[in-house]
């Protein structure tokens, strides 16, 4: 006896599959069964300002802080958007969560967030004044502002790459468009 179903079966994986197959990791069979319709879904570092308002979503899922009207510093959102996010939108979700639980009057500051950025080359923190691995916070007088440092951090990836803009984005973890973007915004040369 036969029994027909009408489903669909969607999965999801944040491993390259044509790679693990070409390893022998994949079975190439199962690849071609699943692989009918993929969809890519960029990671969250890649998703600029939809970041921002992933946050915010998150938040308001959450009865406080942003969602009664409050909000964040305005160096959340230069975190939000510089931060690599491994975890994607489960860190996004939990660092959302522990600011509003650690947020007084409501205002997220971007210390509550609890999140850190990767250094930069020259060792310097990614932004000043972001809490330490250890959770203490860098004085903010004497740092430089989070825009000179991503303009560093830029310049130098570009020198690196020797002016290659797609080798330069790969290092600093977006794409290339939102390289060019950055390019634009601090007057660095795109050509």
């Amino acid at each position: 006896m036969t029994l027909k179903a009408d489903f669909r079966l969607i999965v999801a994986t944040n491993r390259n599959l044509t790679d693990a197959m070409a390893r022998g990791q994949f079975r190439e069979d199962l690849y071609y069964r699943l692989s009918v319709f993929p969809i890519h879904l960029p990671p969250l570092r890649e998703r600029g300002e939809d970041v921002v308002l992933l946050a915010r979503s998150s938040s308001a899922a959450w009865a406080s802080g942003w969602a009664r009207g409050a909000g964040a510093e305005p160096r959340c959102r230069e975190l939000l958007l510089m931060h690599p996010w491994p975890g994607n939108i489960r860190e996004l979700q939990n660092a959302i969560e522990r600011a509003l639980i650690v947020s007084d009057a409501g205002l997220i500051t971007a210390a509550q967030l609890g999140l850190t950025l990767p250094r930069l080359p020259s060792g310097e923190a990614s932004l000043p004044g972001a809490p330490t691995p250890s959770g203490a916070a860098t004085q903010d007088a004497a740092a430089a502002t989070l825009q000179e440092l991503e303009r560093h951090a830029i310049a130098d990836a570009l020198a690196k790459a020797k002016g290659n803009k797609t080798a330069a984005a790969a290092a600093l973890g977006i794409t290339r468009m939102r390289l060019y973007t950055k390019l634009r915004r601090f007057g660095l040369p795109s050509q």
